[in-house]
């Protein structure tokens, strides 16, 4: 990967992390959990080999920006899994009840 397409994915980077921001403040996990996989990808392929000379500066304010909005996504990631588990804590205390009044009302 020469300079310019090193430049490139370092950018492309940053965008797919600003989208993943937007879809955790909107709370479509499965859409993040895809963009994530991307992102690995993405970040594996941009650090395979050294970061050319020429490509650094571009690199380096990317990755620093990437990892500014990574607090925030840790946060709000770490915010949605406590509410997924919630919800189906309640699915699972509403289905018990449900079964209960079948066993019992018989």
């Amino acid at each position: 990967m020469g300079p310019e397409e090193r430049e490139e994915a370092a950018r492309r980077l940053l965008d797919l992390t600003r989208e993943m921001l937007d879809l955790a403040k909107s709370g479509d996990w499965p859409l993040f959990a895809q963009r994530e996989l991307r992102r690995q990808e993405l970040s594996q392929a941009l650090f395979a080999t050294p970061v050319p000379r020429e490509a650094a500066p571009v690199v380096a304010d990317c990755i620093r920006r990437v990892l500014d909005m990574d607090q925030e996504l840790i946060t709000l990631a770490d915010k949605g899994r406590e509410e997924a588990a919630r919800a189906m804590k309640e699915t699972q205390k509403g289905k018990q009840a449900a079964d209960a009044y079948r066993r019992f009302s018989r």
